[in-house]
């Protein structure tokens, strides 16, 4: 690799297998690896190499400020290569730059393509946000490699089959919390469950919501082919809510409608604000909080609480960039104590390294939770400890102890942790020496691969680099051992001082080009399809005058009007007026890979 196109100058060993398991896949294919875990560091072994086979990049972000995030990294690990925007105010051109860090909405409206005579990677990140009807054409079939980053591939419609995985191949490497804390890349946390009464009028409140919700779910759970599970059914009644202009669907409606209020309800508790004030003091003695609500209200109640206490600052969709950036850098160097966010810093967002998490009201997808669980599990030093505080209404959908209707997150959590206990508000006072923790007894130092550490650990294997001529038989023995991708992952995803003969080698053994029918079909990781009920009644689809989802425009053609797609240029059947072509369908391919 040359030394003007070089990533971090090592790879965690889950970073180096996944990309093996990517290349194995036709150099297409999504990974899904948790918050934390170093998804970006792997993407930019693989955009090098992709640069150093001649390859023009693309990175699709979702937010204006994931861009500038992708700009500063790609610059620092590549200095002397041109980064170019669009998006945020900025519109360089594919044709200017050797990588391109695009918004899904620039990337779906403008559609940039690799240059002429080159071929593409295109890096998705958050690639489970793609599946939207206009979102969903910053997919851009152009691009022969391509790469999906998420932490959960789950959403409640049908576009992860319909959309997602049709495009990128399949999942190929999933890597979880529990294999993240195995190897030491993320921080084991400890767990303290808080309990807190509902006072009369909010339980009576909560209590009047339940006749709504038990005629709901009866209606629901009578559907056939509805699943058990509820993070699965919620998915499911969503789906319904969405797509089903029947009972079913009404009954959906209602069965949110009333969860939705519930979820209200108890995030809002006054007790759980009460609480607060008793957790002040390990909230301020933390390395960084981060205080997670649902609602911006919720959120402001906790700064109400806790500003008399400690230092803290709210973060919502309405805070400016430059404003949110001055909070988070005020957590980092710990003149602030604590950010409290409405679900903004779920993702997207680049937040320092906190080791104690409050959960005042919990979201109700496990994607999301798993979300905020990165932020305060990234690995930690040796004698800080990641601890959570998750405060819940007893006897309500929030209680841990619960077996019906359960959050999914909780099974979560708590199969990670290293304690967790559950302390009602008379013991709120041993809180603090629970969360007392300074971690294990002795962190894990996750296995850092680079090409120094290969040829000391495998020499007997590697010694071949080393001689001028080379031996294509003992190549060949090594690639049998280890397998072609191990070889060339090794070979060029990772940092060499200089480049070898067996680089050459095994570059002619992987086609650059994805093959359009492989010798041998491409195993990929098995993806739990969501359990998604028939529609009794769909709800009739709005009238598109294109198949796909680009406008339209009225054209003059020589045989009269037509209408023009403005995504891909076809054109529908001419007819002799203009107010005629408003009539017109035009079937186009610009949502097809």
């Amino acid at each position: 690799m040359t030394p003007d196109v070089r990533p971090d100058r090592f790879l965690y060993a889950w970073q180096l297998d996944a990309l093996t398991a990517w290349l194995g896949c036709g150099r297409r294919g999504v990974v899904e690896a948790v918050t934390g875990s170093g998804k970006t560091d792997m993407a930019l072994a693989a955009i090098a190499d992709a640069h150093r086979r001649g390859l023009f990049v693309m990175v699709v972000v979702p937010t204006r400020v994931l861009i500038a995030q992708w700009y500063e990294r790609l610059n620092a690990a590549f200095p002397d290569l041109t980064i170019g925007r669009l998006g945020d105010s900025q519109r360089d051109r594919a044709g200017a730059c050797d990588i391109l860090v695009a918004t899904r909405h620039s990337a779906a409206s403008q559609r940039p393509v690799p240059p002429e005579g080159q071929q593409g990677l295109l890096v998705a990140d958050e690639c489970h946000g793609f599946g939207g009807g206009v979102l969903r054409k910053s997919l851009i079939g152009a691009y022969s490699e391509r790469l999906g980053l998420t932490a959960t591939l789950e959403r409640s419609d049908n576009a992860i089959e319909k959309v997602i995985l049709p495009y990128f191949g399949g999942v190929c490497f999933r890597y979880d919390f529990a294999a993240a804390i195995d190897d030491g890349v993320c921080a084991q946390p400890r767990v303290a469950f808080v309990s807190v009464p509902l006072d009369s009028a909010e339980r009576v409140e909560y209590v009047a919501t339940e006749q709504q919700l038990v005629d709901a779910r009866r209606v629901l759970r009578s559907i056939p082919k509805m699943p058990t599970n509820f993070a699965d059914f919620l998915s499911a009644v969503a789906h319904l809510a969405d797509q089903d202009a029947g009972d079913n669907g009404r009954a959906a409606r209602e069965y949110l409608d009333a969860l939705g209020k519930r979820r209200e309800i108890v995030a809002n508790s006054t007790a759980k604000y009460k609480a607060l004030t008793t957790l002040a003091p390990t909230i301020a003695t933390a390395n960084g909080s981060l205080v997670f609500t649902e609602t911006v209200k919720a959120a402001n109640h906790a700064i109400n609480r806790l500003d008399t206490e400690l230092s803290i600052e709210i973060i919502t969709g309405d805070t400016p960039r430059s404003a949110r950036e001055d909070i988070l850098e005020r957590l980092r160097t710990g003149d602030l104590d604590a950010v409290a966010a409405p679900r903004v810093l779920d993702e997207g967002v680049d937040v320092p390294n906190a080791n104690l998490g409050v959960v005042v009201s919990a979201s109700r997808t496990r994607r999301q939770m798993i979300q905020r669980m990165g932020r305060i599990l990234r690995r930690k030093e040796a004698g800080v400890g990641a601890r959570f505080v998750i405060l819940f209404a007893a006897d309500t959908l929030e209680d841990p102890t619960a077996t019906e209707d359960r959050d999914g997150f909780l099974d979560e959590i708590e199969a990670i942790s290293d304690k967790i206990r559950i302390f009602g508000v008379p013991e709120l006072d041993q809180v603090a020496e629970f969360l007392d923790w300074s971690g294990p007894a002795e962190v894990r130092d996750p296995i850092r691969v680079n090409a120094k550490r290969i040829l000391s650990t495998e020499s007997d294997r590697w010694d071949i680099v080393h001689s001028d001529d080379g031996d294509a038989n003992v190549a060949a023995d090594l690639e049998r051992d280890i397998g072609t991708e191990a070889m060339y992952g090794r070979l060029h995803y990772l940092q060499w001082p200089n480049k070898t003969w067996l680089h050459d080698w095994i570059s002619e053994r992987v086609p650059d080009t994805p093959a359009e029918k492989p010798e041998d079909p491409i195993t990929y990781l098995e993806v739990e399809r969501l359990p998604l009920p028939e529609l009794a009644k769909p709800k009739p689809k709005k009238k598109r005058l294109s198949t796909g989802e680009s406008p339209v425009v009225v054209v003059t053609v020589r045989d009269g009007f037509a209408v023009s797609c403005t995504g891909c240029g076809t054109l529908s059947a001419p007819v002799k007026f203009k107010w005629q072509a408003l009539d017109q369908t035009v079937e186009c391919t610009c949502s097809e890979w």
